[in-house]
């Protein structure tokens, strides 16, 4: 269940109950010796670096205890993310469809708290920082890094809490959002074997996972070390094992509504097949179609004619199925922990962390681009035409699939000592963590390719003029050149990437340092210094290495000798950034009727190559009455620049784009650069809050946020800067990033660079209850988790305003049905529902338990989709999505013959909930907010000895 918790920071209200609760959850305590009451531990909580006897209280936190995620049926890290409420759109990962070169592949997941956009979330493991995912992916075109979910075992959590408040000022950069803290089991004693399986129902997809738990004391109980191994296998699925992910052709989809029905801008799939377009100075554009009855302006051969013209949309090529839905993922997870008592006032403690993963899913072969549109000669073997023809448009299916696989691995070694001098607590750490990934797939290589085409002898030359399948003229080509002529332009091609964090922090903490009428103040300080570093090596073929040039006229026509893929250079990048830290906790009234305490917190970082930072926080618990309390914080925040963005150079990136000026949607280059003028965005988080407890059984809580960022690096969308060119030629002059071809006034290439432009403001409430009810049945517990968008604007950058104001005004060099990305009200667009919500009912009796929950996600638009009705421009609603859960066990009695064996049993989407359709070029749905799983059976045994 998700509890979201509120503790009293008193010791006189502290009872039992809660200290066993938080021994439970803590990691890293020591204890003080008091001669006149029993030991009480002292205990650092998330949100707060004072150490007390009692939880402060005064932020809101959401926690998942193991049994939690028991009961979730979580097999990945992504699973779990993915049943928080709180949680925005998870862009990394198979589920989004991802799978070009310069995507974050592989066994990947992204924390996205609040829908704020990946990297607004500080990621701790055990109350430190995690090294962030190697790869990038691009959000509002920008690149931005993750922490990976996946590389830490779900079996092997003992909690996972959130921090729904800024807390920047507590934590250092990237705390904009709040905080995820993943805590690993690591007091454990005795030997747990678990076992579990799951599938989705009608697809090939099923999940193994083994986990292997132990832990022991030694050195006459001065050490303790738990271990955990965790093996994960998972078979993944075709696209085509889904209705709505079996074609990019949706446009008659069954749950369409009707105004959208038919409309071409739901077909996806592409001009660019194994049919191929060319030109010729006597034929001009042509096209290769099947000649089965229809006209043939030329026939080429039996089956294959050659018409006038691009490629007609009855030819387009679906490329949804030869392409994995879900990968393939083997995945191994190691973790140790170890502590040693050296004396009742200091210990040491360590940890080390093994990640090592491998995926792979299939895509079909690239097209070339539109800068490697190179010359096929007059004398090729198999050109047919006894003329110069170059290649427009083709793409070599019979090369078969891409078989992409990526090695992941990562690891982290840590070791700290913690004690206690008088009243002081003190604790100091060291760490290295470091992540690679290693791409590797097997493309075409396109000066190979066009030596293959152009060959003389027959037997070592491709011929591209042998048309597809005309009996599946979108999906097959059975006209196959042979094996040997193939493989002499494919290659594997690699993309290898690494990131390394190394750490050093102290910090000292005193919960009585000094006495007020109502309680003892707390203090803490500490200083961190961190060092940062990435690297990304492409392969030759794609760094600019080894430009493509034509054969045939000499020029170079791409810095990437690989189809379809735009050259990346090389990029790495370091940082150093050292913080200091402190904070003050004031009992301001303690009394047998009410409680106040305030909370002030001050951090300031410098980075060595994006200046500095200095980010206060103030927050407020108040306890009236023992039934209610309030809250209140005020905090501001930062994010540094990602290395990606300060190290970019000149990265091209090729996407379909209209263009007004010729009024057709084609590839454009969009060159983007990175800049070390950028700042770091900034950004305001104030919170209200109150807790209710109106009987012991009951608690309801109440949060309301509001968020404000500024700076936010952005860069203006390639359809923007279109856009803004047609407006621009409308009025007699042009935007000088667009460069065009002077004859055919095509687009060539787009100058972009990161800048700090955009505000941001968002807001929303979370509300949250739990009853708990003790009958001669069983125990019940009733719990509700909601999460309310209320406001996500984002306030265009001036060119964007001047963009929206013409198409407001009916301008036509600016169409109003072509959607200016990021800018305005955002709320319930691509991916940002207003309301996700999940109530939880769970049952226990003795050795049985069960539960059931219901899962909401409120409705979207697509606003890449648009439909004129009665004269409103409408985008594609995406309707909510719903789906309900089930599980139950029974933990065997501990006189019996299988004593400390537990079975569970459940079923994810008990109704086979599908995603609701999207015009979404991946698989037809948003994979960042929805499941692909449909109803999901799991089941695991698990035995203690």
């Amino acid at each position: 269940m998700i509890r979201n918790k509120t503790q009293q920071n008193s010791t006189p209200r502290l009872s039992y109950m809660s200290i066993c609760l938080l021994t439970a959850i803590l990691p890293h305590t020591s204890f003080a010796n008091n001669n006149n009451e029993a030991d009480i531990e002292k205990i650092s909580v998330i949100g707060s670096n004072i150490k007390r006897t009692a939880d402060v209280g005064a932020l809101p936190v959401t926690t998942l205890t193991d049994v939690d995620i028991q009961n979730s049926g979580a097999m990945t890290g992504d699973d779990l993310i993915r049943s928080i409420p709180q949680m925005g759109q998870i862009n990394f990962g198979a589920s989004t469809g991802n799978g070009g070169v310069n995507d974050a592949r592989g066994d990947v997941s992204s924390i996205n708290l609040r829908g704020l956009g990946t990297g607004n979330t500080l990621t701790l493991l055990n109350g430190r920082r995690l090294v962030t995912h190697p790869g990038t992916q691009s959000e509002n075109f920008v690149p931005v890094s993750t922490v990976n979910s996946n590389t830490l075992p779900v079996a092997g959590l003992r909690s996972l809490q959130i921090l729904r408040d800024g807390a920047a000022a507590i934590y250092g950069s990237d705390a904009v959002a709040g905080v995820v803290n993943y805590q690993l089991k690591s007091d454990f004693e005795g030997n747990k074997i678990t076992v579990k399986h799951g599938s989705s129902q009608g697809t090939t997809l099923n999940e193994s996972t083994v986990n292997l738990l132990t832990g022991f004391n030694f050195n006459d109980n001065a050490s303790h070390f738990t271990g955990s191994m965790t093996l994960y296998d998972r078979e993944g699925m075709m696209a085509s094992e889904r209705d709505y992910s079996k074609s990019h052709d949706l446009r008659n989809f069954s749950t369409l509504p009707e105004a959208f029905i038919g409309d071409t801008q739901l077909d996806n799939r592409t001009t660019s097949t194994p049919w191929g377009d060319f030109r010729s100075d006597s034929l001009g554009l042509f096209h290769l179609s099947p000649a089965n009855g229809q006209d043939c302006e030329q026939k080429i051969t039996e089956s294959v004619c050659a018409n006038s013209g691009g490629t007609p949309r009855s030819l387009r090529f679906d490329r949804a199925p030869h392409r994995s839905l879900v990968s393939d993922v083997e995945r191994l997870n190691l973790y140790g922990h170890l502590t040693h008592e050296f004396s009742d006032e200091l210990s040491l403690f360590s940890e080390a962390i093994y990640y090592k993963a491998q995926a792979k899913r299939t895509r079909e072969q690239t097209h070339n681009l539109t800068a490697q549109r190179f010359v096929i000669s007059k004398d090729a073997a198999f050109n047919p035409f006894n003329e110069e023809i170059k290649l427009n448009r083709y793409r070599p299916l019979d090369a078969g699939p891409r078989h992409i696989t990526v090695d992941d691995t990562s690891y982290r070694i840590l070791v700290g000592l913690q004690g206690q001098t008088t009243d002081w607590d003190w604790e100091t750490a060291v760490f290295y963590s470091e992540a690679e990934t290693n791409d590797m797939a097997n493309r075409v290589q396109a000066s190979k390719f066009q030596q293959a085409i152009n060959s003389l002898n027959e037997e070592q030359a491709y011929n591209l003029f042998t048309g597809a399948d005309p009996s599946n003229p979108n999906t097959a080509d059975n006209t196959l050149n042979s094996a040997s002529v193939i493989s002499s332009f494919m290659t594997d091609v690699s993309r290898d990437s690494k990131t390394s964090l190394t750490s050093f922090d102290f910090k000292i903490s005193n919960g009585q340092l000094f006495s007020l009428p109502d309680g003892d103040a707390g203090i803490a300080m500490g200083i961190e210094y961190r060092r940062e570093t990435f690297a990304d090596d492409r392969d030759q073929l794609l760094d600019g290495s080894v430009p493509f040039i034509d054969q045939i006229t000499g020029k170079e026509l791409s810095g990437s000798d690989v189809l379809g893929s735009s050259p990346t250079p090389d990029s790495n990048g370091s940082r150093k950034v050292f913080s200091a830290y402190g904070e003050l906790l004031l009992p301001l009234i303690d009394t047998a009727d009410q409680m106040l305490e305030l909370q002030i917190a001050a951090r300031y970082e410098h980075f060595s190559d994006v200046g500095d930072a200095l980010k206060p926080k103030v927050a407020l618990f108040w306890e009236p009455a023992d039934w209610i309390s309030v809250r209140a914080s005020y905090a501001g925040g930062f994010r540094a620049p990602g290395l990606p963005q300060v190290t970019a150079e000149a990265v091209p990136r090729s996407n379909s784009i209209y263009d007004p000026i010729l009024d057709d949607s084609y590839g454009i280059s969009d060159i983007r650069s990175g800049s070390s003028d950028l700042k770091p965005e900034e950004s305001t988080n104030t919170s209200f809050g109150f807790v209710l407890e109106p009987t012991d059984s009951l608690t309801f809580t109440a949060d309301i946020w509001r968020i404000k960022q500024e700076n936010l690096v952005g860069i203006l969308p390639g359809s923007s800067h279109l856009l803004y060119d047609g407006l621009l030629r409308s009025q007699g002059s042009k935007n000088d990033a667009v460069i065009r071809d002077p004859q055919t006034q095509e687009v060539i290439h787009i100058n972009n660079t990161y800048m700090n432009l955009n505000i941001r403001q968002i807001e929303g409430v979370d509300l949250s209850f739990v009853y708990t009810l003790d009958t001669k049945w069983g125990k019940w517990e009733l719990l509700g988790n909601t999460a309310k968008l209320l406001k996500f604007e984002q306030v265009p950058d001036p060119i964007s305003a001047q963009i929206i104001a013409a198409q407001q005004a009916g301008n036509s060099a600016v169409p109003s049905d072509r959607n200016v990305t990021g800018a305005g009200d955002l709320i319930e667009q691509n991916g940002r529902p207003k309301l996700r919500a999940k109530v939880q009912l769970n049952w226990q009796k003795e050795q049985f338990s069960a539960g059931i929950n219901y899962n909401y996600t409120g409705p979207v638009t697509d606003t890449s989709t648009t439909a004129e009705v009665n004269e409103q421009m409408l985008t594609l609603p995406v309707s909510s999505f719903k789906t309900w859960n089930t599980h139950a066990s029974y933990q065997f009695a501990e006189d019996s013959q299988l004593d400390g064996t537990k079975i569970q049993v459940g079923i994810r989407n008990i109704f086979e909930a599908h995603p609701p359709i999207a015009d979404e070029l991946a698989h037809g749905y948003f994979g960042s907010l929805h499941s692909n799983r449909g109803r999901y059976i799991y089941a695991s045994v698990s035995t203690s000895f």
